[in-house]
Parts: structure tokens; C-alpha cells; sequence
């Protein structure tokens, strides 16, 4: 029990300091599942790792990848074959350039998204930051892209939520590519260009077009300026029927933004 205070003589070191809190911490309050609040492996501590967040019982239900088969336009995944643009794309193209995402929405990740996002486990965008890195890299890093933006909340959901789901996805984006942002960046983290004007009911249980009806005139580009011509990534946590990213789209493009595409956490 005992064994973390061998081998130190003297005044403790930060180390020492470092092991002693976390035993303590370990009895009092124990490392549960993000999910069902079972025991967590004692030796999984990096909150960026699966095993650290979430139970073996969960785990296997799995954490399946975005990976292809998909179509290169919406990102709608495939059950075989390669990569090629969907029926609904072909038949009404969709303003969004390209959709892609980190995960797919099936397996455990329903059911740890809503934690993330209705329920403010909020340790969770430690664990999901990491993956949006890897899909920003594989899919947009060398692509132009001149302004990220996460998509904006409605004032009254900010203050009702408290934080913006989307931003913390990749709110230390920006750390992780020292040599792209500074002076010679090549694109940046924009919170202010896109904002969202008018309250919405949630979008769960709405068919497509009553998703695009309530979605109408959401949005607005407070600095026209600033997007003309720039290659835009919107970023947002599920895309599901395209209505919300579509409706952003629309005003980035109209404002006169020369490509919009979408990072998602998970495509459903």
C-alpha cells in the first residue's frame, strides 16, 4: 500500500508529490466509466486512451473509425465497394465541397456523444480531441483551408449549455500545428465570423425538411470581408441529415466564402 513512498530520503519531489495526490484521489473518488460508471483499469491514466474513459463492457461495443467506403461528397458511408458520390449527391449537390469525420456513428459512440454533449461530461474532449487531430490531418491539413469554424450556438443555448461542443473539439488544435499558425499560418481558428441568429427547437426527431425549415435564416456572417474567398472548414460534433453545416454553408457561400467543407466528430 504503501510502496509509492520508497526510495525518497529527505523533502519529497514534485514527483513523489505528483503520486502521492493521485493514490489518495484514487481511493476517494475512483476512476469510473465515462459511460456506465464501472471501474476503470487502475493503470489507464491518459485521458486521450479509450481504456482510460471508458470499461472493457463498453469498450467492446466499439469505437468504429470513419474510414471508407464513403461518398466523396456527404461522407455517407458505404458497405462496400470504393469511394464514390452517393445517389443524393449525383441527384442535388450538396453546397458543402466535402464532409468527413473522425468516427462513425454506430457502435458505443450514440451513446457517449449525448454524455459529451447534453450531459457535460466535458473529460470526454480530451479523449475526442486527439481523434478530430488525426481526421483534420488525413483529410484537410493540405487543402487550403484558411479559416476554421467551429459552428456557433445560439446565445440562449450558450448560456443554457454553457460551452460549445463543437469548439472544444478543437479548441488546442492550433497547439498541435506550431509550425502552420503564428505569423506564416495558413489558416486559422475563427469564432466570431459566423453567428447564429435565431433560437431552434433540437433537431432530433425532425425529418429532413423540417430540419431545413428550422434551420431557415439561423445564421449570419457578422464580417462578410473576412470570408470572401476563403476556403472554410466547419466543424460540428454529429452530421446526420446535413441540415444544420448546409444551412452555414449557405450564408458562408453567399457572403461570398470560396469552399466550405465539414469536420465532424462522428457521421451518422
Amino acid at each position: 500500500m504503501f510502496s509509492i513512498f520508497k526510495h525518497h530520503h529527505g523533502k519529497p519531489g514534485k514527483e513523489l508529490l505528483t503520486k502521492i495526490t493521485r493514490f489518495f484521489q484514487a481511493l476517494v473518488f475512483p476512476d469510473q466509466c465515462l459511460n456506465c460508471r464501472g471501474l476503470l483499469h487502475p493503470a489507464a491514466k491518459d485521458p486521450s486512451e479509450a481504456r482510460a474513459c471508458f470499461c472493457t463492457f463498453c469498450l467492446a461495443r466499439g469505437l468504429p473509425r470513419f474510414e471508407p467506403p464513403f461518398c466523396s461528397r456527404c461522407g455517407h458511408l458505404f458497405d462496400a465497394g470504393d469511394n464514390h458520390v452517393c445517389e443524393t449527391c449525383l441527384k442535388n449537390p450538396p453546397r458543402i465541397s466535402r464532409v468527413r469525420a473522425a468516427l462513425a456513428y454506430k457502435g458505443l459512440v450514440p451513446e457517449i456523444v449525448p454524455l459529451f454533449k447534453y450531459q457535460a461530461r466535458l473529460s470526454l474532449a480530451r479523449f475526442f480531441e486527439p481523434l478530430m487531430k488525426e481526421a483534420f490531418d488525413r483529410y484537410f491539413k493540405n487543402t487550403g483551408i484558411h479559416l476554421i469554424l467551429p459552428v456557433p450556438l445560439h446565445p440562449k443555448k450558450m448560456r443554457q449549455r454553457g460551452f460549445n461542443q463543437s469548439y472544444l473539439l478543437v479548441r488546442r488544435l492550433a497547439r498541435s500545428h506550431p509550425g502552420i499558425c503564428g505569423t506564416s499560418f495558413l489558416w486559422q481558428m475563427d469564432v466570431t465570423s459566423l453567428k447564429r441568429v435565431r433560437y431552434t427547437i433540437p433537431q432530433t426527431g425532425l425529418d429532413i425538411a423540417v430540419r431545413k425549415e428550422n434551420l431557415k435564416n439561423a445564421f449570419h456572417v457578422i464580417d462578410p470581408a473576412r470570408v470572401k474567398g476563403a476556403n472554410i472548414l466547419l466543424v460540428d460534433d454529429v452530421y446526420t441529415t446535413g441540415a444544420t453545416c448546409g444551412e452555414a454553408a449557405r450564408v458562408l457561400l453567399a457572403a461570398g466564402a470560396g469552399r466550405v467543407d465539414v469536420l465532424v466528430l462522428a457521421r451518422a
